[in-house]
């Protein structure tokens, strides 16, 4: 069966870009004071390309299982290392994270009608809005997380269509994690932005410190910083919610 990053959906025509979604702490109380969204865009042309790409690295490495920042396995930072490579080097892909610092201080009543939800859909599009051009063709997908998936998508279709008013076509899809690479990608990406945000972490010789070293090292710069709006292949965007204090 075909992967269904690879599928041409309901957008008519040739699909220009695809963009692939995940977020890290993302709930309003689970614990952690950051949230991070990241959107990994390809040029649609180049997908089916690089996703052998990564599938030959994954057997290079006797890498079988699903990626996952929460499940990452120390022996096999080389692994690891070549896909930062492939994003780095690779023309086709560019990556942008939305981080949201101090999520106690989000006051939904006085900015976003009450709801968390309608709070996150602004930080999507901030994720988002850069990839955008005008008169592009755009298949965003999300990773699965709930039932509410298809209402998720809807949203955020209407979202970026109103703000973009209507200048873009996009279509949102959901797929689950383990089908796509290039989420799989994202949420690795994601996962070393979170970690080098957080102040509940102990940061010890781990793999994870190894990747964000590296990242690091690579794009110059640290990803606790924001970059300019300008920088394309790995731009940070950080979101502080204004003081509730008078």
């Amino acid at each position: 069966m075909q992967s269904p990053e690879l599928i041409h959906g309901k957008i008519k025509g040739a699909v220009d870009y695809k963009i692939y979604c995940d977020e890290s702490c993302h709930l309003q109380h689970d614990g952690s004071n950051v949230m991070v969204l990241g959107a990994l865009r390809c040029d649609a042309s180049q997908v089916e390309r690089i996703v052998r790409e990564i599938k030959a690295l994954r057997i290079a490495h006797g890498y079988q299982t699903e990626l996952k920042w929460t499940k990452l396995l120390a022996k096999q930072w080389p692994f690891y290392k070549a896909l930062l490579d492939l994003l780095l080097t690779e023309p086709a892909l560019n990556f942008k994270a939305t981080v949201v610092l101090n999520k106690n201080l989000l006051n939904h009543d006085q900015y976003n009608s009450g709801s968390h939800g309608t709070f996150y859909y602004k930080m999507a599009y901030y994720s988002l809005r850069d990839f955008l051009i005008p008169s592009n063709s755009y298949r965003i997908y999300l990773d699965y997380m709930d039932t509410l998936g298809a209402t998720k998508a809807r949203e955020l279709s209407n979202v970026l269509h109103n703000q973009m008013r209507g200048a873009v076509h996009v279509d949102v899809q959901i797929i689950r994690s383990h089908e796509s690479q290039l989420i799989q990608l994202c949420d690795l990406l994601i996962g070393a932005v979170a970690y080098s945000n957080r102040d509940d972490l102990e940061r010890t010789g781990t793999v994870k410190v190894a990747i964000v070293d590296y990242l690091q090292q690579q794009i110059c710069r640290k990803l606790n910083v924001g970059t300019p709006p300008w920088e394309e292949k790995f731009n940070i965007f950080m979101f502080s919610p204004r003081s509730n204090a008078c």
